[in-house]
């Protein structure tokens, strides 16, 4: 019987196991992947003040992994929004000037304003 040995961090937190995964994407994929885990960190910055002042919930030794847990769990899927525009910012001109036309109309006809220079 093997058993795998104990590590501090998780697999999925590994860096050379991300930088890996990461080579393996697309570029697309690779910018969707840095926005959320920025909103992320963001998320975390937040929240550290607010769940240290919640008597019980954010003081001792696991206040980090609540607050990471949370802020993760926040920022997956849609999140709060600020991934998708750090994705559009991240996005390089040409690849947004080819999609403009598509996605600058919305449902009422009207163009709705772009944050990329």
């Amino acid at each position: 019987m093997q058993i795998s040995p104990i590590t501090s961090t998780p697999p999925a937190a590994d860096p050379v196991q991300l930088s890996e995964r990461m080579n393996r994407m697309s570029p697309v994929e690779q910018r969707r992947v840095v926005a959320q885990q920025f909103e992320a960190i963001l998320l975390r910055q937040l929240l550290a003040p607010a769940l240290q002042s919640m008597p019980g919930a954010g003081n001792g030794v696991y206040s980090y992994m609540l607050t990471d847990a949370f802020a993760q769990k926040l920022s997956t899927g849609s999140g709060l929004g600020l991934a998708a525009v750090l994705e559009r910012q991240l996005t390089p001109r040409s690849e947004t000037k080819s999609a403009a036309p598509a996605s600058s109309l919305s449902s009422s006809g009207q163009t709705s304003a772009t944050l990329v220079p």
